[in-house]
């Protein structure tokens, strides 16, 4: 049976010092004298200092030669120039890599030691670390490598990590499906635009108290949802219809929130939102959003006044999973392929479901079943943990 990882001679090659133009021109120069072929290249510059790596396969009896000249470049541009030639087993990996990226205001040594304690733990090896962003917020990104290990398993173990150290952490496929069409679902109320809706309606109705209470069980999960939504409309009684445009005329994006829809419709995406809100109140706003998919729930209204009822099916946190698969096969997306984002408990199914589910400002209960949480306010650092950079 033929060897399927042959051994190969390789060298590694590591330039280091002041930057300046022309050196990584003037490696490749030498190099190009040589029957080599470059495997990985990978160059990082910060704070005006180079740290360039070459990695080559060539022909061993090449290698003192290769050396020798590489000792003259160095003398040549005033950089340190380290080599090292090696025998090695070329690995055909089974498994697949992976992107974990972490995103923080600021994000300090501790917490990068302990993701890079669980890999080690899970039996993984980190195979590149880059940033990926400064702006909203600070952005690291670990190519990894996990034998055996399915990727809702990897982001069930680094979700624990990152809510022990407080970061904001997402795992990725790093093969082509993270740039393939997906469809992004989102919660309404306090993700897409910062208030809840009902709250504003109640306020109209002196009723704010009453129905922030139940709001907040039933976000954290205390309280059915079905149930509350009925026991909070019920409260809405009698209000006058022309309440809906003025509580539309308080509602506030959520900062972010337009650059994170214009660069997913940009790069082929589609987005959609499921409320447990009113779509008399929010589907102008959708609209105007180019909002792709949307669904929530409607209120009755008789002779120009709110009824204190709902009308048709009510948009809870089953009927919000059944609406990310049902967009999703529409628009011919694997489940794997949508990402799903929301803070409260009615929107646990459908980010479980998801193949990248975020707990957005999330109540604790959800924040604690999500794989993926984002605490900042900014909703454009989706974009980050997508692979995505927000002003392309």
């Amino acid at each position: 049976m033929p060897n399927k990882n042959p051994p190969a001679f390789t060298g590694l090659i590591l330039v280091s010092g002041e930057d300046r133009p022309g050196i990584t021109q003037s490696l490749m120069n030498v190099l190009s004298e040589f029957a080599v072929s470059v495997v990985d290249i990978e160059q990082l510059i910060i704070r005006d200092r180079l740290l360039l790596t070459v990695l080559i396969t060539l022909n061993e009896d090449h290698a003192e030669a290769v050396a020798s000249d590489l000792q003259l470049l160095q003398e040549k541009i005033g950089l340190d120039i380290a080599i090292d030639f090696v025998h090695h087993e070329q690995l055909i990996a089974d498994s697949e890599q992976l992107n974990v990226v972490i995103i923080g205001e600021s994000i300090n040594p501790a917490p990068i030691a302990a993701v890079a304690d669980e890999i080690g733990k899970l039996g993984g090896n980190i195979l590149a670390i880059r940033r990926t962003a400064t702006t909203p917020v600070l952005a690291f990104e670990l190519n990894i490598q996990i034998p055996n290990k399915s990727i809702k398993d990897v982001q069930r173990a680094l979700a624990k990590v990152a809510i022990t150290n407080r970061i904001d952490l997402a795992v990725e496929p790093s093969n082509r499906s993270r740039e393939a069409k997906r469809l992004v679902l989102l919660d309404m109320d306090s993700t897409l635009i910062q208030q809840e809706v009902i709250d504003l309606l109640a306020k109209h109705a002196g009723k704010l108290d009453q129905v922030s209470e139940i709001t907040a069980k039933a976000m954290s999960g205390e309280l059915d949802f079905s149930e509350a939504l009925s026991a909070r409309v019920a409260l809405l009684t009698g209000l006058d219809e022309s309440v809906i445009i003025d509580v539309r005329k308080e509602i506030t994006l959520t900062n972010g929130a337009e650059k994170l829809i214009q660069t997913l419709h940009k790069q082929g995406h589609k987005v959609g939102v499921v409320s447990g809100g009113f779509i008399d109140v929010i589907e102008p706003i959708l609209k105007d959003l180019k909002i792709d998919y949307y669904r929530a729930n409607k209120l009755q209204i008789a002779n120009g006044k709110l009824t204190g009822k709902c009308e048709g099916e009510v948009i809870d946190r089953v009927a919000k999973y059944k609406s990310l698969v049902e967009f999703a096969e529409k628009e011919g997306v694997d489940l794997s392929q949508t990402v799903a984002i929301g803070d409260g408990a009615n929107d646990l199914d459908m980010i479980e479901a998801a193949g990248l589910g975020i707990a957005f400002n999330a109540k604790p209960k959800v924040a604690a079943a999500a794989a993926t949480t984002i605490s900042t306010s900014d909703l454009s650092t989706v974009l980050l943990l997508m692979g995505i950079q927000p002003n392309s």
